[in-house]
């Protein structure tokens, strides 16, 4: 992760139209307005059925014209980089397009629970399990086929960059200190390549395809040590515990029918982090994983359904609490990704794309407290 000195902190004008794009893309997500797919816009509740006969209240959305979002519904958290403030700041602008009055708080003091490779390390274990998992032989033997690409392109970008750019970026999970001081890491070289492709800034001496085979070695090699379970924990899990604790929360509120919102009771969380935290989350939470380290501008989005069951005309009338389960679903960029955690427990036979909230916090918290 970028410090934010320089250039390889700072969004683009396209990163921060890329931003804005994704707001007005969640606000269109989460938010039914008065021209979506209805004719009678005098009618308060539009609730469509799939093809499994389920009733999606509302279209499926969080917010009405009844209940519109606002920044007291929302609940922000930003790893404390120019450029990750920047991006949510962006993502603000497309998702209340009307513009704010007001002020709208950004907490940036939980970097270091927002990244998977903060300096120092959360902990002694961490770093251990990051030294022992990085002397794999299969890693060894392809980190040294690519040894000469790497120094090459070490030495064409230390032209356009200066020493405390370069080493500014952090080195990646199992990388930490073992590169000569002239060689960045692969996961310096990827970001420090990707800011400077993005702004035509690339060496004519580095090709398309050095960039491609670095970029693809660093995501690999974060998914193959972020994979593992024990270090996914010991990376990830003061996040997960943020989403965990978000989710258990607006479940308890939605149980009493809580339709209180503000500082207290948020309805959308937006955490503003790093491509390293994405695939961080998506280990952790045991979701597939994508071919490709993420492009800029894409996120992870956690939905928490209150599913009803029993006699009901779709309005909720004749349900009570016994008859209300709470599921979760995960996304990549709108590509809704399954996830394998408590498999082979309670029925849970293959990765699913829902997962009873009850279900997933007592797997996650039953390992965790075993370790």
């Amino acid at each position: 992760a970028a410090s934010g000195i320089g250039p390889f902190g700072k969004l683009t004008q396209l990163g921060v139209f890329q931003m804005v794009e994704v707001g007005q893309r969640i606000r269109e997500d989460l938010h039914l307005d008065k021209d979506d797919n209805h004719e009678d816009e005098q009618e308060e509740v539009f609730n469509v059925v799939d093809d499994d006969g389920h009733i999606h209240l509302n279209n499926g959305r969080l917010f009405t014209r009844t209940n519109p979002i606002h920044p007291s519904k929302v609940k922000i958290k930003s790893t404390n980089f120019p450029r990750t403030i920047q991006s949510v700041q962006a993502l603000l602008l497309g998702l209340f397009p009307d513009g704010y009055e007001g002020q709208i708080e950004i907490d940036a003091s939980h970097t270091d629970v927002l990244i998977p490779d903060p300096q120092p390390r959360l902990s002694l274990e961490q770093v251990q399990l990051e030294r022992k998992l990085s002397q794999r032989g299969y890693l060894l033997e392809r980190e040294h086929q690519l040894e000469e690409l790497a120094e090459r392109v070490s030495r064409e970008l230390h032209g356009l960059i200066d020493g405390e750019n370069a080493h500014s970026v952090n080195f990646g999970i199992g990388e930490e200190g073992e590169n000569e001081a002239k060689k960045l890491s692969f996961s310096q070289l990827a970001e420090i390549m990707t800011c400077l492709k993005v702004r035509d800034m690339l060496p004519v001496a580095v090709s398309e395809d050095d960039y491609n085979i670095i970029a693809s070695h660093s995501a690999w090699k974060w998914f193959e040590n972020l994979r593992n379970e024990n270090l996914a924990k010991l990376a990830m899990k003061p996040f997960m515990n943020f989403i965990t604790e978000a989710l258990d929360e607006r479940c308890i509120g939605m149980a009493e029918n809580d339709n209180v919102v503000g500082d207290d009771h948020p309805a959308l969380y937006i955490y503003s982090c790093h491509d390293s935290s994405l695939i961080g989350l998506l280990c952790a939470f045991r979701l597939e994983q994508p071919a490709k380290w993420p492009d800029y501008g894409s996120f992870v989005k956690v939905e928490l359904f209150e599913v009803e069951s029993g006699d009901s005309e779709g309005d909720g009338s004749s349900i009570n609490a016994d008859d209300k389960e709470y599921l979760v679903r995960f996304s990549l960029n709108g590509q809704i990704l399954k996830s394998a955690w408590g498999v082979g427990e309670e029925g849970y036979v293959e990765p699913a794309e829902m997962i009873c909230l009850k279900h997933l916090l007592m797997s996650i918290n039953r390992e965790h407290d075993e370790e």
